[in-house]
């Protein structure tokens, strides 16, 4: 008979429970769990009301499931995991609450605010119980990319080019997102930088950089950066992100991956399919991406979660390994730390490695 994992989350968000479906690239975690035959919701944490009702009022928990107080909830009820969709600022406390209970945690991106807390983590027992949504990670073209460049069909990669432009500069979004330290990197740059270690399965050891902010902005923050990695391999980064384009004139995303042997192009948003190849020396053009149908941004968010949650389970259950654990997420989190020194200083600086 197949185990059933009792799961609870604490952050109703649009992340967790879209507030309008139409709007969202995403079914969101709640949905996704009580879709699954693999996991059984028992309860819900938010620091509001509002969200919590919602729950109660689709049905999805009853009136004494539902919890403002995170610590209660912990102590109230039977749970094997749980999911971790708050706010940045409160993940660090709720992952070493749920660790004091030896719970399994799922957490979105980022783990945790700054180094200083991954690094604490780090040392709690149990920390080997985390698994972090680094959701670029699990979109098809991102696994299938990871497995090309695998195989050697691309060579050894030399140089990645990579540019983020998107409108953030909504004035409708929640307060708190202004207020965020380096958006560019904490909010987008986690997942590029991210997904670059995951490509190559490689370390960046160098970085150097500039923040930028146009003047019309609404953030406190640089809403811009402009990136020159270079990992242990010798392979080099260009990276060149801003949440402040005020109109869309492109695809958000454009990936050039060159390789002794060819070179690899993405053009898209969220990074959804189609990856392109091309030989060197040959016009041909390979579709990597041709057997993906579902290439949607919706569909490619929601493929990309339910993954993550099948991991979670076997990572519960069958003792695998998680897509990304607390180890590998503190690099991440390490290398942002590193790049925001590096452009704070304006200067050229080295990634501690171990």
């Amino acid at each position: 008979m197949q185990k059933i994992i009792s799961i609870a989350i604490s952050g109703v968000g649009n992340r967790a429970l879209p507030k309008n479906q139409n709007k969202t690239n995403w079914i969101g975690w709640i949905n996704q769990i009580k879709k699954s035959n693999k996991f059984n919701l028992v309860a819900a944490h938010d620091i509001s009301m509002k969200p919590l009702n919602k729950l109660v009022e689709k049905k999805f928990l009853k009136p004494n499931k539902i919890y403002t107080n995170f610590n209660k909830m912990l102590e109230n009820e039977k749970l094997d995991a749980i999911l971790i969709s708050n706010p940045v600022k409160f993940h660090y406390y709720c992952i070493k609450k749920s660790l004091e209970k030896k719970l399994y945690i799922l957490v979105e991106k980022p783990f945790v605010s700054n180094l200083k807390e991954a690094q604490a983590l780090l040392k709690q027992k149990n920390n080997k119980n985390i698994s972090v949504v680094q959701n670029w990670r699990t979109k098809d073209s991102s696994r299938i990319l990871r497995n090309f460049i695998k195989s050697g069909k691309a060579g050894k990669i030399g140089q990645i080019f990579f540019r983020y432009i998107r409108n953030r500069e909504n004035p409708n979004y929640p307060k708190y997102l202004f207020k965020e330290d380096s958006p560019a990197l904490y909010a987008m740059g986690i997942h590029h930088l991210d997904l670059f270690r995951y490509l190559l399965n490689d370390e960046i050891k160098i970085v150097s950089g500039r923040f930028f902010k146009p003047y019309w902005s609404l953030y406190s923050s640089s809403t811009g950066v402009n990136l020159t990695l270079i990992t242990k391999k010798k392979t080099i980064i260009t990276y060149t992100s801003t949440l402040s384009s005020l109109s869309k004139v492109s695809s958000q995303e454009s990936c050039i991956i060159n390789g002794s042997k060819g070179s690899i192009f993405n053009e898209s948003d969220w990074f959804e399919p189609h990856l392109i190849f091309k030989k060197k020396g040959s016009n041909k053009k390979q579709k990597l991406t041709a057997k993906v149908k579902k290439i949607s941004t919706y569909d490619q968010y929601n493929i990309s979660d339910l993954f993550i949650l099948n991991n979670l389970y076997d990572f519960i259950v069958k003792k695998r390994k998680p897509i990304c654990s607390a180890r590998d997420a503190f690099n991440t989190i390490k290398l942002l730390h590193y790049c925001k020194k590096a452009c704070m200083q304006k200067k050229e600086i080295k990634v501690p490695i171990k």
